[in-house]
């Protein structure tokens, strides 16, 4: 009798370990990168909507080379926007009462296909983008003055490398989470 006690006195002062991942907070983690998705999917919007724009006004449909430049640039971001809301409508799919195992398993096969996004298409799209922009340097070479020539190459070239650490850091920032819902 003594021994049973003994037992059951233990086992009442026994603390269950706490989850790892509580329901709450991967919500909460999966809001946030839903959140910066459509920022994202928005500012990419504004993007296609500008070189549609500049497409038109400088009659890009008349040049074959500014048609290409301008062309690959657009395709490029809307090729990812789309990728971005096939993405959000696959996640948006989950069945939202089910059990906090279920849904976690879900969640990490969603963002292993964002990985695939990630690794494989962003770099694809980014690279596809400037491949269009340099098709239209010898436009601006021959349409612009010097001075403001050079200012379009070195700024673009600020502009690009900026893009692609702020891309690379969202993208660690999303893998780093990915890992942490495992």
């Amino acid at each position: 009798m003594n021994d049973f006690q003994h037992i059951k006195k233990q086992w009442q002062s026994h603390q269950a370990p706490s989850p790892i991942k509580n329901s709450d907070e991967i919500i909460a983690k999966s809001q946030g990168i839903k959140r910066k998705q459509r920022i994202t999917k928005i500012i990419l919007g504004i993007t296609v909507l500008l070189l549609i724009a500049f497409f038109f006004y400088v009659s890009a449909y008349k040049n074959t080379r500014a048609f290409w430049g301008l062309g690959l640039m657009i395709g490029s971001l809307c090729i990812r926007i789309i990728m971005e809301y096939a993405s959000s409508l696959k996640k948006e799919s989950f069945p939202l009462y089910q059990s906090m195992l279920a849904f976690n398993k879900q969640l990490v096969q969603y963002y292993k296909s964002r990985r695939k996004i990630h690794y494989l298409w962003t770099p694809l799209l980014f690279a596809t983008y400037i491949l269009g922009f340099l098709l239209l340097l010898p436009i601006f070479k021959q349409q612009l003055s010097a001075g403001f020539y050079i200012y379009i190459i070195i700024s673009s070239i600020i502009i690009f490398i900026a893009l692609a650490v702020l891309i690379g850091t969202q993208i660690i920032k999303e893998l780093k989470i990915i890992k942490s819902l495992q």
